[in-house]
């Protein structure tokens, strides 16, 4: 099969579109023929060797994909050849204690695919049956490979974490991200009154055409400033930050007592500096979130394909143009996401 793998660590010139070994379904295991992959700033830290995970190379990058079954393994219904799926991309044990109490996303034992095994920049890949979610019938491949990360992200850290509820008053930081830009629409449906921020106008254009109530340009403007015009100086409720550095250290000036931040990324900086003074004063709670569980993510899917949230999709590329495909990416122009199309 075709792929595109790095064998060094460098920028998007290390990526190299070429055969591969086609993966084989082991007990229990899937063998998916890719349709759609779609691209997370997370691909470009590994790429670089920045991200702290370990991996045997040649790597093949991929967090999201989707596509239909083509082979099952020893204990997997041969009736599911065919099958229309996208892959859960947190391949867990299912035996530790936190997988024993639905806290999957937990699971001591997990490998993410594409970041600690190959992933779904590949004609091909490999995977549990039960990571293998049915896709329902109105939701295409592109749409579910752009959804699983940024939907399952963003619900998980808005919903179940951050406790997101009618009326809230939330701040968006780069809300033309994937991540950030599915959380608006989270929030919108949830009636939120929504702040978002991003580096260019054209950005806040589409946000603003998605839904939110007001919206700040980081690069011209002084963030704490607007939404202190905004709120009428209360503040926010909801911090979701999807990028960290100085947006997480501004994050407690603007949230109101007892509001709360949710981070759940940190490609502006991962070391901070923390005021502890201003924040048990301001009596608010910093909540960190990290991936869903595939109960969410059925969920979210459920939700696209019935028209109440649906991904922005800003571009799409052949798998061999993964390179140039990178070099949107880094250039943070995208709103949305970026994908890969395979099949």
């Amino acid at each position: 099969m075709k792929a595109v793998v790095f064998h060094e660590f460098g920028g998007s010139e290390v990526l190299s579109y070429e055969d591969v070994p086609d993966p084989v379904a082991g007990p229990g295991e899937v063998v998916v023929d890719l349709k759609n992959a779609a691209l997370n700033h997370v691909d470009v830290d590994i790429r670089e060797g920045v991200s702290r995970f370990d991996f045997e190379m040649p790597h093949i990058l991929g967090i999201e994909g989707a596509g239909v079954i083509s082979a099952v393994g020893d204990g997997v219904d041969p009736a599911r050849v065919g099958e229309r799926v996208a892959v859960s991309y947190i391949r867990t044990c299912g035996a530790c204690a936190w997988c024993l109490q639905g806290e999957e996303n937990l699971c001591e034992n997990r490998k993410l695919f594409g970041e600690h095994i190959r992933g779904s920049y590949a004609e091909k890949m490999v995977a549990p049956a039960d990571h293998a979610l049915t896709l329902p019938d109105k939701l295409d491949f592109a749409e579910a490979a752009a959804s699983m990360v940024a939907f399952g992200t963003a619900w998980h850290g808005l919903v179940r974490r951050g406790g997101l509820t009618v009326g809230d008053r939330v701040l968006i930081h780069s809300v033309g991200s994937g991540v950030a830009s599915a959380a608006l629409q989270i929030c919108k449906a949830a009636g939120a009154t929504i702040i978002g921020t991003a580096s260019t106008d054209e950005k806040l254009e589409r946000a603003t055409a998605d839904g939110a109530d007001h919206v700040i340009n980081y690069t011209r403007d002084d963030v704490v400033e607007a939404v202190a015009e905004h709120t009428q100086g209360q503040g926010v409720d909801l911090v979701f930050d999807v990028v960290g550095g100085q947006a997480f250290t501004q994050s407690m000036f603007m949230l109101r007592p007892y509001g709360r931040l949710v981070s759940i990324g940190a490609h502006a900086g991962e070391v901070v500096d923390f005021d502890i003074i201003e924040f048990f004063r301001r009596q608010i709670s910093y909540i960190s979130s990290h991936t869903q569980t595939r109960h969410e993510l059925r969920h979210v899917l459920n939700l696209i394909a019935r028209g109440t949230l649906a991904p922005r999709i800003h571009s799409r590329y052949p798998l061999a143009e993964a390179r140039a495909a990178h070099e949107e990416l880094e250039s943070r122009t995208a709103y949305g996401k970026i994908v890969l199309d395979i099949g």
